[in-house]
């Protein structure tokens, strides 16, 4: 079996040369962000913020072993501190 290919013609609109740019309306018009919208955005860390820090920690108490929680808690502190 051939195949038959088929060309399509591509179309264009006509230019408008006295056209004036359009505006975009109020609904378009993007919004400044609220100030409690970008408080919480900056009181928001990551967990892995968090687990970098806490290993941070660790590693700064020669890496024993047995206080993984209180440097997870020291860590959130810390970042919300900040």
């Amino acid at each position: 079996m051939g195949t038959t290919l088929i060309k399509h013609q591509r179309t264009s609109f006509p230019e408008t040369p006295n056209a004036e740019p359009r505006q975009p309306t109020a609904r378009e018009q993007p919004t400044p962000l609220t100030a409690t919208h970008q408080d919480r955005k900056r009181s928001t860390i990551s967990e892995a913020d968090v687990r970098l820090r806490a290993y941070e920690l660790y590693l700064k108490r020669g890496g024993a072993p047995g206080n993984d929680m209180e440097d997870w808690l020291q860590a959130e502190r810390e970042l919300r501190a900040n």
